[in-house]
């Protein structure tokens, strides 16, 4: 891994973001690489928080275009990060807690998903009277704190 680590940081992309003086690189990245994840989690966050119980009146099928949001906002965040990543690939490859915040962000992705196919297949009424059965309604819970748990560890790395 470190020999990988070595070659992907020495890259054209790796010294570009990483020593490049425009504000196309490093500052562009990172600020793109923020809003991709504000869009993956906020999205996701209005879904997780309808199934909790807020705005009842909204319906659950009016919710399914959030989905798209999130698939941009994973995309952008995943060539974002794969760019951060290789403009210091030596040290976060050594960091454990990259690797938690990977771990975190595919569970929490996961749990989305199951979430997503439960809400379709069983519809919005169903969905309604899980979260009072609290199913659902963990489920919902259990991403949200994934995605806070994810967003802390990827702070962490900052400061590492």
């Amino acid at each position: 891994m470190a020999q990988f680590a070595a070659w992907l940081q020495s890259s054209a992309v790796g010294v570009w973001t990483r020593e490049s003086p425009s504000i196309w690189a490093y500052p562009t990245v990172l600020t793109l690489h923020t809003v991709g994840l504000g869009i993956l989690v906020g999205a996701n966050a209005v879904v997780d928080f309808r199934l909790l119980g807020f705005a009842p009146r909204l319906p659950l099928p009016a919710l399914a275009p959030l989905y798209r949001f999130m698939w941009a906002g994973l995309a952008i965040n995943a060539i974002t990060g794969a760019m951060l990543f290789a403009s210091d690939a030596t040290a976060k490859a050594a960091q454990p807690v990259f690797y938690v915040k990977l771990t975190l962000i595919a569970l929490a992705l996961v749990v989305t998903a199951v979430i997503r196919k439960r809400v379709e297949r069983e519809g919005a009424a169903h969905a309604d009277r899980a979260r009072r059965e609290s199913t659902t309604g963990r489920a919902a819970v259990v991403s949200l704190l994934l995605w806070t748990a994810a967003i802390a560890a990827g702070r962490l790395m900052a400061y590492l």
